[in-house]
């Protein structure tokens, strides 16, 4: 599990001090297509562990495409000026359009952070996807690991949504 290092957490104190927020759509794309995956990466190890049981070989290489997904995601909203002009997805369009991109302090601790958790989680599972051994399956104690890796992240965008969200004046 990737732990919040105590220069992360400057990170943080430099986001409230500055007032930083992270535009919605933004936030839009990175729930839309990081936060849901992650979901669904969470329940599926879950059903799983619950279970008592191996991670399916059929169901470790979705988590596997669900993390390189996520990692180009990743590399489009780190730089947005990569995002072709025949980009299918509209909100990518629109962020390229309105020129959105994080802030200096928010895509630094955002990048590397969601980078780590799902490197981890890539390594994890594919070590155990390998056509020639049918019928074997990610064990279930990596299956915690992995679990682990999921709830930082998810942990994670939780706590950067709230540092980075409009605060309300009453």
């Amino acid at each position: 599990m990737a732990n919040i290092l105590p220069e992360d957490e400057e990170f943080f104190e430099r986001i409230e001090k500055e007032h930083i927020q992270v535009d919605p759509l933004l936030w839009n794309i990175i729930y839309q297509h990081i936060g849901d995956p992650v979901i669904v990466i969470n329940l599926t190890v879950r059903y799983y562990l619950d279970n008592g049981e191996p991670i399916p070989q059929d169901e470790a290489k979705k988590i596997l495409i669900s993390t390189k997904r996520m990692a180009e995601i990743i590399s489009k909203i780190h730089k947005p000026e990569s995002i072709t002009s025949d980009e299918k997805d509209p909100l990518f369009r629109m962020i390229k359009e309105k020129g959105l991109k994080l802030d200096a302090v928010t895509d630094e601790l955002f990048t590397q952070y969601i980078r780590n958790d799902l490197n981890l989680i890539s390594i994890a599972v594919g070590m155990y996807i390998d056509p020639s051994k049918e019928g074997q399956g990610v064990p279930v104690e990596e299956g915690r690991r992995i679990l682990e890796n999921i709830r930082s992240t998810m942990s994670f965008l939780d706590r950067l949504r709230i540092a980075t969200s409009k605060k309300e004046t009453y």
